[in-house]
């Protein structure tokens, strides 16, 4: 983990070295910012007051904070890459820091992704290069305004081509780490000690690591060969978190919010939400709408298509189910609702049909305001059972004594 650690640090400032090569470039070439947010203003890129509360726009004020919210809540408060990585420092207090330390900086790398965007736009505004035919997608924008723009700087598309690099690896080795490891612990050593009735030994754990990782390394090479049925990567890349975040975040959020959660409701309502998400990420959406553009600036010579200008479009969505109208943003708040909700409600019903009686659980899992009236409540059940074993008690209540005193 340490090594995983390590070469994050130098990838990530590659990432950066790449986005602001391409910010200064283009503030270069237009002689300043002002310039720069002026031409995107013009063009409608820097709409940023868009409160409707529908939520099958798709990008509002709502759909980003809602759906952003708990998107990086997912990632950052229950996800195995990003827990793994707290569990690396020394203690709590270490882990808040970094924290803190990292909000300022994804901030700063957020904003400055977003304006290396309109710093690209200010370049091709009246040549768009996807209608004029230099490229087939959206996603090869950025690297072909580096090769139209910097090919000519020695050095500064490879720097850039290491940034895309590194910010791929950062996530990919991070995620193969926390994968053979959740193997390795939850899946492999239960399963030797069970075999064999004996711990897994570390020189054959150390192995069957790399062995694991080397595997996981190969799925996701073939994953990338269906990334192109994904659309936009941006998109696709949310929308995965939102399926599986949701569901994941919904699932501890049932634990710590609630004392009536069992394990078969949580199985039960974490199942549910993951296949509400998938449906409604992977069903038949209808096509974004998209700002105005034009090749009506592109060089005559070398232009595929002829002039044209492509407007806003807005294309009749009432033939489409109106959850596949949802913003992909809410992928992941579908999840962590249906998670919960139904997760508690099985949770008791299948408490009633077996008859189970009220469990005692550490008040230490729950959320502090949930804890403080488990501990009131324990206390209050304790000078119960002192008054009943002072007088003479069953075997059972003194049994339930010593489970309170416990906690």
């Amino acid at each position: 983990m340490k090594a995983v650690l390590m070469t994050d640090v130098f990838q990530s400032i590659l990432m950066f070295i790449a986005v602001f090569s391409v910010i200064i470039c283009a503030v270069v070439e237009k002689g300043s910012f002002a310039e720069v947010w002026r031409i995107a203003s013009e063009g409608n890129r820097t709409n940023l007051l868009n409160f409707d509360p529908d939520p099958t726009v798709r990008h509002t004020w709502f759909t980003l904070i809602i759906g952003g919210a708990v998107t990086y809540l997912s990632l950052y408060a229950v996800n195995q890459t990003q827990v793994q990585r707290y569990l690396t420092v020394k203690d709590l207090k270490a882990a808040q820091k970094a924290l803190w330390w990292n909000w300022p900086i994804l901030t700063l790398l957020s904003l400055s992704t977003s304006f290396s965007g309109l710093a690209i736009y200010s370049r091709f505004y009246k040549c768009d290069p996807y209608d004029a035919g230099y490229i087939t997608s959206f996603d090869q924008l950025m690297p072909y305004y580096v090769v139209d723009t910097m090919g000519h700087i020695p050095g500064l598309s490879g720097l850039f081509v290491a940034g895309i690099f590194s910010a791929s690896l950062s996530t990919v080795s991070a995620a193969v780490n926390s994968l053979a490891a959740i193997t390795i612990e939850d899946y492999l050593k239960p399963l030797y000690r069970a075999v064999f009735k004996t711990h897994l030994p570390e020189s054959r754990e150390s192995m069957i690591t790399k062995i694991t990782s080397l595997a996981y390394g190969f799925v996701c090479l073939a994953v990338a060969f269906m990334a192109k049925y994904l659309g936009n990567v941006l998109q696709a890349s949310l929308t995965i978190f939102g399926v599986i975040g949701g569901p994941l975040l919904g699932l501890f959020s049932l634990g710590m919010f609630t004392t009536t959660a069992n394990e078969e409701g949580a199985v039960f309502g974490l199942t549910t939400g993951i296949v509400l998400s998938l449906w409604m990420a992977f069903g038949k959406h209808p096509p974004p709408d998209t700002l105005p553009r034009t090749t009506q600036g592109c060089d005559i010579l070398n232009r595929a298509y002829s002039n044209h200008s492509t407007h806003l479009h807005s294309e009749d969505q009432s033939d489409y189910f109106w959850l596949y109208r949802v913003s992909y943003l809410y992928n992941g708040v579908l999840g962590l609702v249906s998670t919960v909700l139904v997760g508690y409600i099985a949770s008791i019903l299948i408490d009633k049909c077996l008859r189970r009686q009220k469990r005692i659980y550490d008040p230490n899992l729950f959320v502090p305001p949930l804890e403080k009236w488990m501990r009131k409540k324990l206390l209050e059940k304790q000078g119960n059972l002192n008054m009943t074993e002072s007088s003479g008690s069953s075997d059972d209540l003194k049994n339930g004594l010593r489970t309170i005193r416990q906690y």
